[in-house]
């Protein structure tokens, strides 16, 4: 007699401030979790492993895109013919209120639930009993899987124990499996179409971590040893998956640097991609990964682009408090430039509410960060006690207060005070980061740097972040179109009325509209700036900004020793060189037309007065922070403006539309200059459609 067994696997989302699911229109990016446990299921299934009897199937659900179907799931429950468990999986400690209320919903229905992921695994392995919450799911008949399940026989063990209606209340899988020959991911086709970029998928070529530091819960719980798949594995990955048009794949390895087999994977990648399957790649390596003979350069030639490193602060007695021995800031823009040199973005995690952190030290780090070391991509994190990291064990065991919601611990609360921040001060700074870093000012400095077949790629991930900058969500945690289920809340707060619910997601969808328009202005500005071409004029802006960018750091360490007349050579220096650069392309007919050639040479004369003007009079600092102001007002922005007629435009029909919003709230319908608006008019909608049609073109 045949047996249908129904294997359901769930990854849940966590909660918002006002108890609705975070749950989006599409992702950015699928659940390897998810994609792992339905091959290693799969191939169950293929084999017959649980009995030839037994016809297994496995469905795949991602609660930040999709509804559970709970009704659904319990419908198949009842019917006779079919046996159903459901694994919550992946479960990180900011997902766990919501894993356990699904859980216990389904629990009330009598269907076997299996909970697993970080939060299991790292309170076990650091506490070896389970804590309250933990009891609270085992008294309700949850099962709990801490460790991993690709080792043989472990998944086929616990399903049919599942199958023969005698799952264990809780299975410690202590041994690391040898992935070696472990099934691939293998993602739902149905389920990759709820995300943004269809192109890519995940993959995880190793697994562990080397290092030791007091934060992680890596080494806590996938072990400090490196296991690794074969290569032959991972190259039939990517072939399959470019035979389907998807082509970029991220391999999700926490440090994949130290994967032993790192120089044979890349070596056989890049033949792979001399046979036309020319696959692209994203990794996470730590810092010291460069100084690996070849590595760099054999990354580049297998096809890595972007580049993930853990730098976590630029602050040395930072990275001693939490063991991160291996992190040396002195070298950090030698790591930076040796990536780029290869022709990569280097994207950096970076964590703020270090013991050492300051609002005003945070503030001096985020600029270091981009003036200094130079990095193209910043993701920011609050310092957080993770369960299963040694710093929440060290807290519990010194009784430290900490947040006893779960559901803030996403590294982007205050889940605990800070010894020198008040509170709501360390968000502030965290958030004030966000915007330091994704500003106009230095989008532009990274683009202007940016090797030009990575542009187009970099720009659209400053767009997706500056958007989440605005709206004030985490980008590596959101999607497009928040979607919010009125049925669906946490237990705590109330169902809404339809009345309040909807008045509630217009607002919402009003305010997203907003910044969805006002970061498409914005960036008008920014392409009109950077767009890839071959001339004089950008080539002239890039060192200007460069040298700009320079200056202003140089001065404030001479401001800081008190070396003025130093600080007043700098300056001057600078404004040498910027008239050369303007003279020199004021001569070159072929960069700019003879109008704009005529006020680049007005403004050579200019930058000449002023040059002379401050050699004759005598050093103060009062002198060098107006020149400061001449440079950035007058020279950047001036030349800017001068070289670019497209940037000039945008700018002064952006303070148009400025001055007309600002005269609306005041109850002034009419604009200062009526017959403008035709105009501006007409140049929002051009600018706005070459601008369009060149992003989404490029996507």
């Amino acid at each position: 007699m045949q047996t249908r067994f129904k294997v359901i696997y769930i990854l849940p989302s966590r909660y918002d401030e006002e108890g609705y699911v975070m749950r989006y229109w599409r992702g950015i990016l699928p659940s390897n979790t998810l994609s792992c446990l339905r091959g290693l299921t799969c191939a169950l299934a293929d084999s017959k492993a649980l009995g030839p009897g037994v016809d297994l199937t496995v469905d795949v659900y991602d609660d930040t895109v999709q509804r559970i179907p709970l009704k659904k799931i319990a419908r198949l429950h009842r019917r006779g013919d079919t046996k159903v468990v459901v694994g919550l999986v992946g479960v990180q400690s900011n997902q766990f209120a919501r894993a356990t209320d699904i859980a216990l919903a389904l629990r009330e229905h009598g269907i076997p639930v299996m909970i697993g992921g970080f939060h299991v695994s790292g309170v076990l392995a650091m506490f070896h009993e389970p804590t309250p919450e933990l009891e609270c799911l085992l008294n309700r008949g949850v099962t709990l899987v801490r460790g991993e399940v690709d080792g043989p026989g472990v998944l086929e063990g616990i399903l049919r124990d599942a199958l023969d209606d005698r799952l264990q209340p809780l299975y410690e899988i202590t041994e690391p499996p040898d992935l070696s020959n472990a099934p691939v991911p293998m993602a739902d086709a149905r389920y990759r179409k709820r995300f943004a970029n269809n192109g890519s998928f995940t993959i995880d070529t190793s697994r562990g971590c080397p290092f030791n530091c007091s934060f992680c819960t890596v080494i806590n719980v996938q072990g400090r040893t490196m296991r690794y798949r074969s290569v032959e594995c991972v190259l039939k990955a990517v072939e399959d998956n470019h035979k389907n048009s998807r082509s970029f794949c991220f391999f999700t390895d926490d440090n994949m640097a130290r994967n032993p087999l790192w120089e044979e994977l890349f070596d056989a990648l890049a033949a792979q991609r001399a046979r036309g399957i020319d696959a692209l790649f994203m990794m996470q390596v730590d810092t010291q990964a460069y100084k690996i003979p070849r590595f760099v350069e054999k990354a580049s030639a297998a096809g890595c682009n972007f580049v993930f490193i853990g730098l976590e602060t630029v602050n040395p007695d930072n990275l001693k408090s939490v063991g991160k021995a291996q992190n040396k800031v002195d070298n950090y823009a030698e790591m930076v430039d040796a990536w780029h040199r290869a022709g990569m973005v280097v994207h950096c995690g970076y964590i703020i509410g270090f013991p050492g952190d300051t609002p005003e030290s945070i503030r001096r780090d985020v600029t270091i960060l981009k003036d200094q070391v130079k990095v193209d991509e910043v993701t920011f994190f609050m310092l957080t006690p993770l369960p299963g990291s040694r710093d929440h064990f060290e807290m519990v065991r010194n009784r430290v207060p900490m947040d006893a919601d779960l559901n803030s611990y996403d590294s982007f609360h205050e889940t605990h005070r800070h010894a020198r921040m008040r509170a709501g001060e360390w968000l502030a700074s965290y958030r004030e980061a966000w915007a330091s870093f994704y500003n106009k000012e230095n989008m532009v400095n990274v683009l202007l740097r940016t090797p030009r077949e990575r542009y187009w790629q970099l720009l659209h991930i400053f767009v997706w972040y500056r958007t989440c900058v605005h709206i004030g969500t985490h980008p590596m945690v959101t999607g497009l179109a928040r979607l919010k289920d009125r049925v669906t809340r946490r237990p705590a707060f109330a169902r809404e009325s339809i009345p309040r619910y909807a008045r509630r997601r217009l607002c919402d969808m009003y305010g997203d509209v907003k910044i969805y328009l006002r970061v498409f202005l914005e960036f008008q500005e920014i392409w009109l700036l950077t767009r890839p071409q071959e001339n004089p004029r950008l080539a002239t802006l890039t060192e200007l900004r460069a040298r700009w960018t320079d200056l202003r750091r140089t001065l404030s360490e001479l401001e800081v020793a008190g070396r003025c007349e130093e600080a007043v050579q700098e300056v001057q220096g600078l404004l040498r060189n910027a008239s050369e650069r303007l003279r020199e392309l004021s001569a070159i007919p072929q960069a700019t037309g003879w109008r704009a050639r005529r006020k680049l040479r007005r403004m050579t004369q200019e930058v000449e007065a002023y040059l002379h003007t401050l050699e004759a009079g005598l050093p103060d600092w009062q002198r060098i922070r107006a020149a400061q102001r001449f440079i950035g007002e007058r020279v950047v922005a001036g030349y800017e403006e001068m070289a670019f007629h497209y940037v000039a435009k945008r700018r002064r029909f952006d303070a148009y539309r400025h001055d007309f919003l600002q005269r609306l709230r005041q109850g002034r319908f009419l604009p200062r200059d009526l017959s403008f608006m035709p105009r501006a008019l007409v140049f929002e909608v051009v600018c706005g459609l070459r601008f369009g049609w060149n992003y989404f073109s490029h996507f």
